[in-house]
C-alpha cells in the first residue's frame, strides 16, 4: 500500500477527526468532593444556649468511600452539651466531633446541630468558634473538606 492506504486505515481506526493520544484526567474516575458548610454567625446570651450548624456536601460525582467527621471546637467559658447520638465530646468540653458512615452521596449531606451553653457570668463579647469537616476515624480529620476548618462568630450578649 502506498502512503494513501496506510493514511485510509490510519484514519478508519481512529476515526474521522481522532487522534492516537494517551487517556487525559478527563476519563478519570469520578471522585467525591466534600465541601463544609456551617454557621457563620451564632448568637447565645450569658448563661444560655444555643447550636452551632454544620453541613457537610459531596458536590463530587462518586459517593466518598471513607467515614466522614463533622467536629467544632469553642472557645474558653462555651461548651458543647446534649450531643446527638452519634456525637462525641472531648476533655473539657470545649470540642466535639460527631461521626457519618462511608459512602455519602453526590449531592447529599451529612447535617448536625451541636448544642452549645455559654459560662453563666461570661461577659458579653465577640468570640469565634471553629467548625472542621472532612474524612477521618475518632477526632481525627485525615483529609480536610474543601472550607475546612471554617471560622464562625459566637456572640455573646449580656
Amino acid at each position: 500500500m502506498g502512503g494513501r492506504g496506510w493514511r485510509a486505515v490510519l484514519a478508519v481506526a481512529l476515526g474521522v477527526g481522532g487522534a492516537l493520544v494517551p487517556a487525559t484526567a478527563a476519563s478519570a474516575a469520578p471522585k467525591p468532593k466534600l465541601v463544609l458548610a456551617a454557621s457563620p454567625l451564632v448568637a447565645v446570651r450569658t448563661g444560655g444556649r444555643s447550636v452551632v450548624h454544620e453541613e457537610l456536601w459531596n458536590l463530587g460525582k462518586a459517593p466518598e468511600s471513607a467515614p466522614v467527621l463533622l467536629g467544632v471546637h469553642l472557645p474558653p467559658g462555651v461548651f458543647v452539651t446534649n450531643l446527638p447520638a452519634e456525637c462525641t465530646p472531648l476533655p473539657f468540653g470545649h470540642t466535639a466531633f460527631c461521626h457519618f458512615p462511608a459512602g455519602l452521596r453526590p449531592g447529599h449531606a451529612d447535617r448536625v446541630d451541636i448544642p452549645i451553653a455559654v459560662a453563666h457570668g461570661l461577659p458579653p463579647a465577640l468570640l469565634s468558634g471553629q467548625a472542621v469537616g472532612g474524612t477521618g476515624t475518632g477526632s481525627t480529620v485525615t483529609k480536610d473538606a474543601w472550607g475546612s476548618p471554617d471560622k464562625f462568630l459566637l456572640a455573646v450578649l449580656p
